[in-house]
């Protein structure tokens, strides 16, 4: 499925590096994130807009918050889809609270989008 994740530019909400926590290992890695009306996708290098290393799609999450008390760490975000936990660091508190809101805005979005189709 990621390899079918292609980004055009016209839809990027916002890009920027975070430290996402890895799905196995639980390993700390810094990757390149990009947020679109549909997805949050993560590569290994900036500027990349194809085969992401891993993608959440966003009608999928449930929540996106802030998640020091999980992680332990400053400036955390927990994306929490059924499945899985996402946890990410973002640089600064301010970016941090630029991911929440955009990512919870893009979700709202999504909802709404879907219940209007209905």
């Amino acid at each position: 499925m990621a390899e079918q994740i292609v980004i055009h530019r016209d839809d990027i909400v916002m890009e920027g590096f975070m430290v996402k926590q890895s799905k196995f290992m639980k390993e700390w890695r810094q990757r390149w994130f990009v947020l679109t009306p549909q997805y949050l996708c993560s590569f290994k290098n900036q500027g990349e807009y194809r085969n992401p290393t891993e993608f959440i799609r966003l009608g999928d999450c449930q929540t996106v918050k802030s998640a020091e008390d999980i992680s332990g760490k400053e400036n955390s975000i927990c994306v929490q889809t059924p499945e899985r936990a996402f946890l990410l660091i973002a640089r600064t508190p301010e970016e941090k609270e630029q991911w929440i809101s955009r990512i919870g805005r893009q979700m709202v979005r999504r909802a709404v989008l879907v219940d209007d189709e209905f």
